[in-house]
């Protein structure tokens, strides 16, 4: 990931018109400013909305709270399962889409529905030559209703390379590309000492802790990050990090370009069948939660998403087998919470209470390690208002490399995690978006499924063939 790679590019000086697929609480709230400042600059004409039927009053309510109107609404369906269903759902799309076009004006489509939808979205936009921003994770496949992973890596590639026949530009909105400590601190200073020392990546553990509470009747009832299709943490928080820690990495590439390595995975999780262990009965009692014989038959034969999920890996390099880099990636919901509630509320985005815990450490070979511990920070009652706080510490061979110091700390305060989205989502509105692009996502999504497939044969290695 050289430097010169994350510059931006020249504003595209088109003028577009903007369809918003989802147009959920996070959209109006956190990105409708990045749209409005867009429409003021000449970027985007317009922008119209997409989303179902079923959630009409609830759409309706939150454009009435709203500055910037959307031209148009569609409200299409729910779509089913199986092949008919697929098509039916491809046609809805292509005319809802051809609805709203402006015969003048080139279209982007922002893609913010929940991930189910997210690849009969991404596909007819790479097939007919419109570029698209989707929602981390780009794509959770399913068959029959239930999440697949070993189909991810399938159809990833075959949606790039159309992408590249095409000509068209998409983009995947994530954490982890524009923001101030992951990206501009804590990859950008390995990067200068990685290239500087030509030493790699040989130790990286990563620790995700969610703080989300779901109650377990709201595993079966909830349409807002489901568990209930297969996919569960990995497919919903847990990808920010995970596209984290392959940026890091994929660093080893710079000492050693020409190498190929394996990425062994082993993973053990818990599920939302093993929340009545987990969960204090004195806690669950207030919220009236906690059935021992949760879920019923019927809904255990759903297969649920899982909650928590932890695993060791290595790289290895498949010429001569010799072990380069170890680590740990951990990424759990079942944290300290700030959920009081027992009834989810309706005017409140962060309805579960939930508050990350991200703690990370990469190391150099005996040179040089970098640690960072970021967390939130409730501010008061309002289970909205949570800013993060960071701490950097660093630890090197100060003898060998007088330059350094043996150990330093930096602290960093007053942290919005939303402004690296943010940023990426303006970037992208004006056409200067290249370091989230779809193609660069690909090895995030490979060891995505790896690790979902990993949780389907506990404690047994899942590989990656080339990283």
């Amino acid at each position: 990931m050289g430097r010169a790679a994350v510059l931006d590019a020249r504003p595209d000086t088109r003028r577009y018109n903007l369809v918003v697929v989802g147009f959920d609480e996070i959209v109006a709230n956190k990105y409708l400013p990045c749209i409005r400042a867009a429409v003021g600059a000449g970027h985007v004409d317009s922008y119209s909305v997409i989303d179902l039927e079923s959630e009409r009053s609830t759409i309706e309510e939150r454009i009435q709270g709203v500055g910037l109107k959307p031209r148009e609404v569609v409200y299409l369906p729910e779509s089913g399962c199986g092949a008919t269903a697929r098509q039916r759902q491809t046609e809805l799309i292509g005319a809802a889409l051809r609805r709203l076009r402006l015969p003048e004006l080139p279209m982007k489509v922002y893609i913010a529905t929940e991930v189910r939808a997210h690849e009969a979205y991404l596909r007819y936009c790479v097939e007919n030559g419109i570029d698209s921003l989707v929602e981390k994770p780009v794509l959770a496949p399913l068959v029959d209703g239930g999440f697949t992973p070993p189909r991810i890596t399938e159809v990833m590639q075959e949606l790039i390379a159309q992408a590249g026949r095409t000509g068209t530009k998409h983009s995947v909105m994530t954490l982890s590309r524009y923001h101030r400590i992951y990206n501009g601190e804590v990859l950008r200073s390995l990067e200068e000492r990685v290239r500087k020392w030509q030493a790699p990546v040989t130790s990286f553990h990563l620790r995700a802790a969610g703080g989300v509470w779901n109650l377990q009747h709201e595993y079966e009832t909830r349409d807002d990050h489901p568990y209930r299709y297969g996919y569960g943490m990995l497919m919903h928080g847990a990808y920010h990090y995970v596209d984290l820690a392959v940026q890091c990495l994929s660093l080893n590439k710079l000492v050693f370009p020409d190498r190929r390595f394996r990425f062994e995975v082993s993973s053990f999780g818990a599920f939302p069948a093993d929340q009545h262990l987990r969960i204090p009965k004195p806690a669950a009692d207030r919220f009236e939660d906690g059935h021992p014989h949760w879920p019923h038959a019927e809904s255990l034969a759903n297969g649920f998403g899982e909650t928590d999920i932890t695993a060791v890996f290595r790289l290895v390099d498949t010429e001569s087998e010799r072990t380069l880099t170890v680590g740990t990636l951990s990424f759990e919901q079942t944290t300290p919470s700030i959920r009081s509630w027992r009834d989810l509320p309706d005017d409140a985005y962060n309805k579960n209470g939930r508050t990350s815990s991200v703690d990370l450490e990469a190391q150099l070979s005996t040179l040089y390690s970098t640690h960072v511990h970021c967390y939130d920070v409730p501010r008061g009652q309002n289970a909205d208002r949570i800013d993060a706080f960071a701490r950097m510490t660093t630890r090197a061979n100060a003898t060998l490399l007088p330059e350094e110091q043996y150990t330093s700390v930096r602290t960093f305060d007053g942290l919005f995690h939303s402004d690296s989205n943010r940023q990426l989502m303006a970037n992208w509105l004006q056409g200067t978006e290249n370091r989230s692009s779809l193609a660069a996502h690909l090895l995030p999504m490979q060891v995505t499924e790896a690790l979902a497939t990993s949780l389907r044969a506990p404690g047994r290695p899942v590989e990656i063939a080339e990283f």
